[in-house]
């Protein structure tokens, strides 16, 4: 072995040492692209755990490499507050909060909240549905604010008033903890993902993750159009005016355009995406929790993987 070729060798293994312990945190609010952020960063570390969801706090892991995800939802009690007394508590080596376009957000948000079922809520899930259905054949006739104010509880549909507030106190809550993060926080956009602009995230991990790399199974259930802007298509006039406002703030903190608010001349909505979708994922949460309970969760000490 010459001079050379050991030397790089041991680079090699020093770099490997490096990333030999790495604890990754994931945060973002729900439909953001949290879980596939999660799996593109295993992807790129050997050995790697995943965990996803929950409470912050509950889960524990002593493996050399683990990546962490968990949503900011204040119905399920998993504040902002409640995260940076867990960061403050638990030394991540990297942490990290995706963002997402508001306004896609919200679309996402609309669709994926019957994933649990509409059981409790069967009368929100028809009137919804059937809005939906309406909107797909004339999109301009639906305002979205109209269908986002289901909530897929087993609640009155929110009144405008009580859904623009909503919007507001959370997207404030969100500016304020974006602006008090360090500067060993990074800041990932959700559309930079879909873009496949990796080279700031490479960065800061220091490793790269797979641009190609499929998410796992359990993923699916989350997947919609994995693409952006599709609010242009979702969003009425009246939608702009009433949203504008409360999106605004978070938008030029992140580095969206808030100035572009232009809806597309043409507007499509596919039912594939929409109604279809929404149809289907009571069904998909069934699917989801037999393989998790039963075929995934007891051999994940084989795959070296596990999402709780």
């Amino acid at each position: 072995m010459t001079e050379q070729s050991f030397l790089q060798m041991r680079r090699e293994k020093c770099k490997s040492k490096e990333r030999a312990e790495l604890k990754i945190l994931i945060l973002g609010l729900g439909r953001s692209g949290t879980t596939a952020l999660l799996f593109k960063i295993a992807g790129g570390l050997p050995g790697c755990r995943t965990f996803s969801g929950g409470t912050p706090g509950k889960i524990a892991s002593h493996h050399a490499n683990a990546v962490f995800k968990f949503t900011y939802n204040e119905d399920k009690g998993r504040s902002l507050e409640l995260f940076e007394k867990h960061v403050s508590e638990v030394p991540y080596d990297r942490k990290i909060w995706i963002a997402r376009d508001p306004r896609d957000n919200a679309v996402s948000r609309l669709l994926f909240r019957w994933y649990r079922g509409s059981k409790k809520a069967k009368d929100q899930y028809r009137a919804c549905l059937a809005l939906v259905v309406k909107k797909e054949g004339h999109p301009e006739s639906v305002p979205f604010h109209s269908l986002f104010r289901f909530t897929g509880r087993a609640v009155p549909p929110l009144v405008l008033e009580q859904l623009v507030e909503y919007e507001r106190r959370i997207y404030g809550q969100m500016c304020s903890f974006v602006k008090s993060l360090g500067k060993d926080w990074f800041v990932f956009k959700y559309e930079d993902m879909v873009d496949k602009k990796f080279e700031g995230l490479n960065g800061y991990l220091g490793f790269k993750v797979p641009e190609d790399m499929a998410v796992g199974k359990l993923t699916k259930k989350v997947a919609r159009t994995k693409s952006k802007e599709n609010w242009r298509h979702w969003f009425t006039q009246e939608d702009v005016e009433l949203f504008r406002p409360v999106y605004t703030p978070y938008m030029d903190l992140i580095g969206y355009d808030s100035n572009d608010w232009q809806l597309s001349p043409r507007q499509v909505i596919e039912p594939e995406y929409a109604s279809i979708y929404m149809k289907r994922l009571p069904r998909r949460r069934a699917v989801d929790s037999l393989r998790k309970f039963v075929i995934e969760r007891p051999f994940s000490w084989i795959t070296g993987r596990t999402e709780g």
